[in-house]
């Protein structure tokens, strides 16, 4: 499946609202209605964007999926963001960042699920190793709801060498490991904050884990010995966010 496919109603949505032009050719399947469907039509003629009409089975052919919802979505751009275009938002935001760094991530859902978080979350954007990691494809971007389309993601092919760099900019670059010298719910995260979560068998490289300022740990009272990474990320950056907030809430008294 090519990557310059989205497919799925609300991804292709979501890629139409953005305030960049990501699409260049919206594809639907003959006799798909409804108000979604209208949304999409009007957001593409909006921006210029020309409609196909086509039978479904092309739309399966392209997709390599059937739960593409009759819709497809065609890139005009790369899915990633440069690491200077990452550098440039980071140092124009007015509050304290939040970047996510995902090493070795190779479940598409999780993956998927962690993009759609951190968008939640505010996080200025995702990077991600080139190799031995999934990227942004299109099932990544249907499970994130379309979120893939409005946060950045930026591969880079050596992950410790840009963790120096995110130190540089004054970040503290935090690890998420069940052996961490700190609870979660001790750290204090008043700070820019990188957070790295590892790959889902093996957890975080030794040579990232090195790079770490802090590791942490998710305090858990049952019998289960670990989260998958899309639900420790979730729990993590929510928690991330809601120091920040209350930080923020509090200096502004």
């Amino acid at each position: 499946m090519s990557a310059d496919v989205i497919y799925g109603i609300n991804p292709v949505l979501e890629a139409l609202k953005a305030d960049r032009q990501i699409l260049h050719k919206v594809m639907l399947a003959e006799g798909r209605e409804g108000l979604p469907l209208r949304t999409l039509r009007r957001l593409a003629q909006e921006k210029k964007i020309p409609i196909q009409v086509c039978p479904r089975e092309i739309l399966n052919q392209l997709a390599r999926t059937g739960h593409h919802q009759g819709v497809i979505g065609w890139r005009s751009q790369s899915p990633y963001t440069s690491w200077e275009d990452l550098l440039s938002s980071i140092r124009s935001a007015p509050d304290q960042v939040r970047v996510l760094i995902l090493d070795s991530i190779e479940d598409p859902q999780n993956f998927g699920s962690l993009i759609r978080t951190a968008e939640a979350c505010g996080v200025k954007g995702i990077i991600i190793p080139k190799d031995r990691a999934v990227g942004v494809t299109p099932a990544v971007v249907k499970v994130s709801a379309g979120a893939a389309t409005h946060i950045p993601v930026v591969r880079v092919t050596n992950l410790a060498h840009t963790l120096e760099e995110l130190k540089k900019e004054n970040f503290w670059i935090v690890g998420a490991d069940a052996r961490g010298e700190k609870s979660l719910y001790e750290m204090k995260f008043d700070m820019n904050v990188g957070l790295v979560i590892g790959s889902e068998g093996k957890g975080i490289r030794p040579l990232i884990l090195k790079k770490c300022d802090y590791t942490i740990s998710i305090p858990m009272k049952g019998k289960t010995s670990s989260l998958n990474a899309a639900v420790a990320g979730a729990i993590i950056l929510f928690e991330i966010l809601r120091q920040q907030l209350k930080n923020r809430k509090t200096s502004s008294e």
